[in-house]
């Protein structure tokens, strides 16, 4: 009886074991493979390229470009401008031949005043195509406030300190409070790019040249927009500080050597109430995918998948993926970064002036101890500029928790 006791309580320690064992096989291989296909599928990578950076990239990304649905019939210009040469490909060889097509067909002088040398400024229609594609491909122009700036530079202001009220008892003297207020000063940085072309593709009429470029412009400039505004670092060379390195922002560090629920907890609860209310979580790819394996103090997953219209969550707080946020943080740590906060109201993106460009054929640049010629190598270079300014109005407003 003794043995048969004996050998029940070691079936039941092995059993408990092995349930012990499986438990760690789903946390450490099952979940970490449920997690990576679940962001997978919600929140695909990019397979874009940002931004062409030679000919030969443009003209395989067109080829590519070619056989996708985007590629449909180019519309005219309605603009009066635009209407003067009918298409973007048009508008690109007048310019590229320094004249403009009037809508007579005839051939008449276009200049603009300073330079008469080829600088064209782009038609109306294809710079507000480029600002709704950078609405689309950044998940920070969906949510951060953007207001346009009439001027180089304003002063924006901002309340530092609300009024503060007190009970007094009846013929006291009642106490004198005034708010106190600040302001923000915006500076609008310009943001470029140039892109060389191939004649070959300026020949080329099976592309839509004006939704072409305007993915690529577009792309670069509303990634690169979001990337300062999550992590820029004017200390670095960044034109603005982001999130990340703003003033007053409420640090959240890990309890432990790798995240938590409780992390988290701490996260979305280290606002007050007033800016944690509708305030959104941005993080990246790979902070999601730690965060999707945590478990609430009862054993509820935090992460809760996307229900018909409703939105996938954490810990019911609504999340955006950015592809911009760092995965390096600190000085030899692998960690990412999760903020929280009210991005629709305290980031501030303010566009200066509309999308510009000039066309060159006769550009050149040093490469790599080399000079490149755009009229030597059969080449039209499109510089792209936007001048904006992009400012986190308080900081306060925003916590950020750093982990691994």
């Amino acid at each position: 009886m003794n043995e048969y006791n004996e050998a029940m309580n070691s079936i039941a320690e092995l059993r408990k074991v092995l349930e012990s064992r499986l438990d760690d096989c789903i946390t450490r291989d099952k979940a970490e493979k449920i997690a990576e296909d679940a962001v997978r599928k919600l929140h695909p990578v990019e397979k874009k390229a940002v931004l062409p950076e030679t000919p030969q990239d443009i003209l395989e990304r067109a080829a590519r470009f070619k056989a996708s649905p985007a590629n449909t019939p180019e519309k005219s210009w309605t603009s009066p401008y635009g209407a003067k040469f009918g298409s973007m490909r048009n508008f690109l060889l007048a310019a590229r031949e320094r004249y403009a097509l009037s809508s007579d067909g005839k051939a008449a002088p276009l200049a603009e005043s300073g330079d008469t040398g080829g600088g064209y400024l782009v038609p109306a229609e294809f710079s507000a195509e480029v600002v709704r594609l950078m609405n689309d491909a950044s998940v920070i122009m969906k949510i951060a406030n953007v207001i346009p700036m009439s001027s180089w530079k304003r002063h924006l202001p901002k309340q530092l300190t609300n009024v503060a009220v007190g009970w007094v008892t009846e013929g006291a003297a009642k106490p004198v409070t005034n708010p106190t207020f600040g302001q923000i000063e915006q500076v609008a940085k310009v943001m470029a790019a140039v892109i060389k072309c191939s004649d070959e593709l300026l020949r080329d009429s099976a592309v839509n040249l004006t939704a072409f470029l305007a993915e690529l412009v577009a792309e670069s400039m509303a990634l690169e927009t979001e990337r300062v505004a999550l992590a820029g670092k004017a200390a670095s060379g960044d034109p603005f500080d982001g999130i990340l390195n703003a003033a007053g922002v409420n640090p959240v560090g890990m309890a432990g050597g790798a995240v938590s629920f409780d992390d988290v907890a701490e996260l979305l609860f280290s606002l007050s109430a007033q800016y944690a209310n509708n305030a959104t979580l941005v993080l990246g790819r790979a902070g999601l995918k730690k965060l999707m394996k945590l478990k609430d103090t009862v054993g509820n997953y935090i992460w809760q998948p996307p229900a018909g219209e409703t939105p996938a969550t954490i810990w019911n707080v609504p999340y955006v993926v950015s592809s911009q946020m760092p995965v390096n943080l600190g000085t030899g740590e692998d960690l990412t970064a999760a903020l929280f906060g009210r991005f629709d109201k305290y980031l501030l993106v303010s566009p200066r002036q509309q999308l510009e460009v000039r066309v060159s054929q006769d550009a050149s640049d040093w490469v790599n101890s080399q000079l490149q010629s755009a009229f030597m190598t059969d080449e039209t270079w499109l510089r792209f500029t936007q001048a904006l300014s992009i400012d986190v109005a308080h900081g306060p407003a925003f916590s950020c928790l750093k982990f691994k």
